[in-house]
């Protein structure tokens, strides 16, 4: 019996679903025309003529979250969600990594511009740590000027009143995530790649130093999560996401840097990842334990699988053996969230496409660290981006109609959900601030252009790794919108 996964009420084999998609691309455009798409900032490598103006209204987000808070030539992060998300200017430095890459698939002068000022402020945290020179950089930083919970700390914005880089301890933002380091640099050697310009060469050649000394000592090898929060003591786990990112980051930088130890330090990433595959099954488990107290590091994690780990094992190792992993995702993660019982979207709104993992789709009640259920029909529009890009760079028959739905599914999301939300200062007389309103703040911001950024998810949800995400403005899923409907693969 075929597998299947569910795009209605009902569940499509998954060869139906491949002409489902043909059909509704053949039928309906994503978007009606617009005269503005006919520019010479055109992209040139659209998937689908169609997404020129979802894709020109997602560049503008980001242009308009990055100048929130500074313009001109300053060095500056984009602060990850809208402000109303509670998480008040935290950029988080993986979503702007993504941030630099969307940029460069779209390497127009005033597109690199952008990609350069984000770049330009990774290097300056490189060299403005409080406690570390040895190339790392933390979680996440302050965009612009907040007050934290309770009334303290505040933060005057990305450099801190004593010319520190203004990380965000107090959410617990302080460690150095080894897949964050290698997504901060990809993005920086990307740059490189684009420019020519040394310093951003030099910069993810200290991102990798400090990664390759975080060899796992344990039984499968690889490169274990990084620092905790204290910013010195190791993760025991060690993650197949990471060694991804890593595997692909030291490749490039081989390549860029004609230094072969790369090529051995990669092998190294790679083992890790060969040791997680499911041939059985064929999907990837997302790593080892560890994470917990008595957790033993020597054991593989089997209670949660990840989309993210699937589809990009397809995008940056090279490695055609894991190309059914994406099958896996198709066939286990497939979502369709419509109105009704816990989900938010409005009665006249549907939106399918993939979740976050499998627990995602089980668990029941609260959401971590939430008072909001969880929606187990919901879609994760990063997860979109992730799936479309890999089936498009897969290149199998079928792939590029079911990527192209994906999309559209994107574009729903990117036109009904998330309007109301704001960015950037608010009314506080103390440098408009954002801080919490149930202390006397504001959130409220300036809105957000209509129908430009996308959201985290369709509906609130549980990842089943103890958070979740919201229908939050998010620049992480936006940037991974622009680069399937361009087709960039951000790890060659």
């Amino acid at each position: 019996m075929p597998a299947t996964f569910s795009v209605s009420s009902v569940p499509v084999p998954r060869r139906r679903l491949l002409a489902l998609a043909a059909a509704a691309t053949v039928a309906t455009p994503l978007l009606p025309a617009d005269p503005a798409s006919a520019s010479s900032d055109r992209p040139r490598h659209l998937v689908d003529p169609s997404l020129a103006t979802p894709v020109a209204r997602a560049y503008r987000y980001l242009d308009v979250v990055q100048d929130a808070y500074v313009k001109g030539a300053e060095p500056r992060l984009l602060q990850s969600y809208n402000n109303e998300s509670g998480l008040m200017t935290a950029a988080f430095v993986y979503d702007n990594a993504l941030a630099i890459l969307a940029y460069l698939a779209n390497p127009t002068v005033a597109n690199v511009r952008r990609a350069r000022l984000i770049g330009d402020a990774f290097l300056w945290i490189q060299d403005h740590d409080e406690a570390f020179a040895d190339g790392r950089v933390r979680q996440a930083y302050a965009a612009g000027p907040m007050l934290f919970y309770g009334g303290s700390p505040a933060f005057p914005g990305l450099r801190r009143d004593d010319g520190k880089a203004a990380f965000l301890w107090p959410f617990g933002f302080g460690g150095s995530s080894t897949g964050d380091m290698a997504w901060a640099g990809l993005a920086l050697a990307q740059l490189y790649a684009d420019t020519r310009i040394r310093k951003y060469l030099d910069g993810a050649v200290a991102l990798a130093r400090w990664i390759a000394g975080n060899e796992s000592g344990y039984t499968h090898g690889g490169y274990h999560g990084g620092m905790q929060t204290d910013g010195v003591t190791p993760q025991r786990w060690t993650s197949t996401e990471h060694n991804i990112d890593v595997y692909a980051f030291f490749m490039l930088l081989a390549k860029l840097t004609r230094d072969r130890r790369w090529h051995t330090r990669a092998d190294a990433a790679a083992a890790f990842v060969g040791n997680m595959w499911n041939r059985a099954d064929r999907f990837l488990w997302t790593g080892t334990l560890g994470g917990l107290e008595g957790e033993d590091p020597n054991l593989i994690n089997t209670g949660n699988i990840p989309e993210d780990v699937q589809t990009w094992a397809v995008l940056g190792m090279g490695d055609r053996r894991y190309d059914p992993s994406v099958d896996w995702v198709m066939d286990q993660l497939w979502n369709t969230d419509s109105a009704g019982g816990t989900s938010q979207l409005a009665p006249d709104v549907r939106i399918s496409g993939v979740t976050y993992s499998s627990q995602a789709k089980a668990i029941t009640g609260p959401i971590s660290g939430s008072d909001l259920p969880n929606h187990r029909d919901a879609v994760w529009l990063e997860g979109n981006g992730h799936a479309a890009l890999a089936l498009l760079q897969r290149r199998k028959s079928g792939d590029r109609a079911i990527a192209k739905r994906l999309l559209a599914e994107t574009v729903v999301a990117q036109n009904r959900v998330g309007a109301g939300q704001t960015v950037g200062r608010t009314a506080d007389p103390d440098g408009g601030r954002l801080s919490d309103p149930a202390g006397g703040g504001t959130w409220t911001g300036t809105p957000l252009p209509a129908r430009s950024g996308v959201v985290a998810a369709s509906s609130a949800f549980d990842t089943g790794f103890a958070f979740g995400y919201f229908q939050r403005q998010h620049v992480g899923a936006t940037a991974w919108f622009l680069m399937a409907a361009q087709n960039f693969n951000p790890y060659r």
